[in-house]
């Protein structure tokens, strides 16, 4: 039995720009119409929106800014999780006050907006996570793959170990490579695919096509 462990899957530079730039821009426009709706529509209760309508559309322009202009020294960085955390609360606020006056459209805006977020974090935070591809004699088991994440020997035509990437041909044409993490103990990889090969030979004839 062979345990490897694989890099998680990359989560996309442009990716995570742009739900920045959404974010940005959907605080940036909410603010905007909150500050230029007239005080007579607004009532004097609720004159305060103006100013934090304009305290909105700033801090939307300055995520915008930062997305274009400081891209890679914040979004790049660490700084890209508490940037993350400031969308949160800043959208929180929007959402509770709007459900409170029953204004439900930017109340549908806002949810949209912070689940968007709050997904994008967990994304982010989660997606770069190990994970470990097990060989045994009952086939491989690779976490993430989807429907492929189980895979017996028959259905598998070869299997390599080179650079740092595990390589996996199935005989229905899909073909997986994937990073293997660097700190992953070093294994002999002629052993690890003298393994595999006898499986594949052993199982073969088990083999159903799938027409």
């Amino acid at each position: 039995m062979y345990q490897i462990l694989l890099e998680g899957k990359q989560v996309k530079k442009n990716q995570v720009t742009g739900m920045h730039l959404m974010a940005g821009f959907l605080l940036l426009v909410m603010g905007l119409f909150t500050w230029m709706v007239p005080n007579a529509v607004k009532q004097e209760e609720f004159n305060f929106l103006n100013k934090t309508g304009l305290l909105y559309a700033a801090a939307g322009l300055a995520l915008l800014v930062i997305c274009i202009f400081f891209n890679k020294k914040v979004i790049q960085s660490p700084a890209n999780f508490a940037l993350r955390l400031i969308e949160i609360l800043l959208f929180i606020p929007i959402l509770i006050y709007s459900l409170s006056q029953k204004w439900y459209l930017p109340a549908a805006y806002s949810s949209a907006g912070l689940l968007g977020i709050i997904l994008a974090y967990y994304w982010e935070k989660n997606g770069k996570k190990a994970r470990q591809a097990l060989f045994n004699d009952k086939g491989v088991f690779i976490a993430g793959l989807g429907r492929k994440s189980e895979m017996a020997w028959q259905d598998i035509k070869k299997v390599m170990l080179r650079h740092r990437v595990l390589t996996i041909d199935c005989k229905d044409n899909k073909l997986f490579q994937i990073n293997v993490e660097s700190r992953q103990e070093e294994l002999s990889r002629e052993a690890f695919e003298t393994y595999c090969k006898i499986q594949i030979e052993a199982k073969k004839h088990l083999y159903k096509a799938d027409w």
